[in-house]
């Protein structure tokens, strides 16, 4: 499923799941969340459900982890920081994201076309 493609997280995990019985040698389905799963638990836990219902053989969820290292808030920064009110000018937020598999804080060391395809991800409605 391209990673530009509006779909819901259930609409692409049920698109994807017949394929994972197919490839022995390596398959994975992401959903892209949008906000803190901590926030709501009820809508993570269906997520993962369906995974598992659906037969996807390996799942991930990826969501926004960040934090402002002046006052150690850890969660999902815009332009400031919702624990201090600080906005990233002199020191950067720290802002983790998967990319091809791996955790990142900055995209600075990816090519073009990873950088592309973080931008271009659309988020999946649950």
């Amino acid at each position: 499923m391209p990673v530009y493609y509006p779909i819901s997280a259930f609409e692409k995990i049920s698109a994807e799941a017949p394929y994972h019985a197919l490839t022995n040698a390596g398959h994975i389905t992401y959903v892209e969340m949008d906000g803190d799963p901590c926030e709501n638990l009820d809508a993570f836990e269906k997520v993962i459900r369906e995974m598992k219902e659906s037969g996807i053989g390996y799942g991930s969820v990826n969501h926004p982890v960040d934090r402002d290292p002046v006052c150690g808030f850890t969660g999902i920064i815009g332009d400031q920081c919702p624990g201090c009110g600080r906005r990233e000018d002199d020191v950067p937020f720290e802002r983790i994201r998967r990319i091809t598999g791996y955790l990142v804080g900055t995209l600075d060391r990816f090519n073009n076309a990873k950088r592309a395809e973080e931008r271009d991800r659309v988020k999946h409605s649950v």
